[in-house]
């Protein structure tokens, strides 16, 4: 019976809500028409979920497939496109933006200016985001690639590798399922 109740409260308020998926109570949730979420998710409590400004072409702005698992407070912002795949596994406190707030305009501060610079974040499927890392704009994650607890990633990374580090370096790189 929950899972019925859960999915008819939230399939409405969203792009799409996936059959089987469950929404702890969010600290935040900015614009629900364009974020879609799959079936089998799980988004734990205390998230904030932000997709700002208006869609284009009515597509979602943050998309997470199916499968995945959101631990304790994870924060998304997206304005323009934010991707996580399928069967991602991401820790507490994990941090992903597509944006920055622009600060080029000396006469105004950041929060005054309403310009961003903008580039999509993909996450592959399969992909391991530790506790507390940082996922920042332009950035591709790779399938089955895992992240280290509190890396900042600020560079694309390969699939099958394991990142670490402020900002995040490969370390090492996993084959068919064993570490290299």
């Amino acid at each position: 019976m929950g899972a019925i109740w859960h999915y008819l409260r939230w399939r409405w308020r969203f792009h799409s809500f996936g059959w089987r998926s469950r929404l702890g109570r969010c600290d935040l949730l900015t614009n629900p028409r364009a974020i879609a979420i799959g079936r089998r998710v799980l988004i734990r409590k205390g998230a904030r979920l932000e997709a700002i400004g208006p869609s284009a072409n009515g597509t979602p702005k943050l998309i997470i497939g199916d499968g995945t698992s959101i631990q304790f407070y994870f924060h998304c912002g997206a304005a323009g496109r934010v991707t996580i795949g399928r069967n991602v596994l991401m820790g507490g406190r994990v941090y992903i933006t597509d944006h920055d707030h622009s600060y080029a305009e000396p006469q105004m501060s950041a929060r005054e200016s309403p310009r961003l610079t903008i580039a999509p974040v993909e996450i592959g499927d399969g992909a391991f985001l530790g506790e507390g890392c940082v996922i920042l704009k332009g950035v591709r994650v790779g399938k089955r690639a895992v992240v280290a607890a509190n890396a900042v990633v600020t560079r694309d990374v390969p699939d099958f590798t394991v990142v670490a580090g402020v900002p995040a370096r490969v370390v090492k790189s996993v084959s068919g399922g064993r570490e290299t």
